[in-house]
């Protein structure tokens, strides 16, 4: 993992993931640092870094083996009202899938769901360069 430069004191982060499981962990912590320096209450960012991983974790498990060379893209940024998160991976892309909650026998599925019921808002785009997941979650009063 490596973070990307910011101005100091910025309300903006940037971090480049290898395209390795392994680098999910150490990206959900500093974005959790991230937002406690912006005086996040600890289910806000729970709530985020949760969605992160399973963002971070889906850009990865889905990479084809031409992708995993590239890395995937966390950007974020934290205002007093609004936190926004945004992954870019490289992966073929898909098409977002209408809201459902997965068989509970299946195995895989509920990454999204997760995704959704704890972020304010979800947009998904498919571009040339990567594709890009941006979740938004609004801010409690401080």
């Amino acid at each position: 993992m490596r973070r990307m430069p910011e101005p100091p004191g910025s309300n903006r982060m940037a971090l480049q993931l290898a395209c390795d499981l392994a680098e999910t962990k150490g990206a959900a912590d500093s974005f959790g640092v991230f937002l406690a320096s912006h005086r996040c209450p600890d289910r806000e960012i729970l709530d985020c870094k949760l969605a992160l991983v399973e963002a971070c974790n889906n850009a990865i498990q889905h990479a084809g083996p031409e992708a995993k060379e590239l890395p995937v893209l966390l950007r974020a940024s934290c205002t007093s009202s609004l936190i926004e998160i945004r992954v870019t991976d490289h992966t073929p892309g898909f098409d977002w899938p209408e809201f459902t909650l997965p068989d509970p026998q299946a195995e895989r599925g509920r990454g999204l769901c997760i995704i959704r019921l704890l972020m304010d808002e979800c947009r998904y785009e498919r571009g040339p360069n990567g594709n890009t997941l941006t979740l938004r979650k609004r801010r409690s009063s401080i």
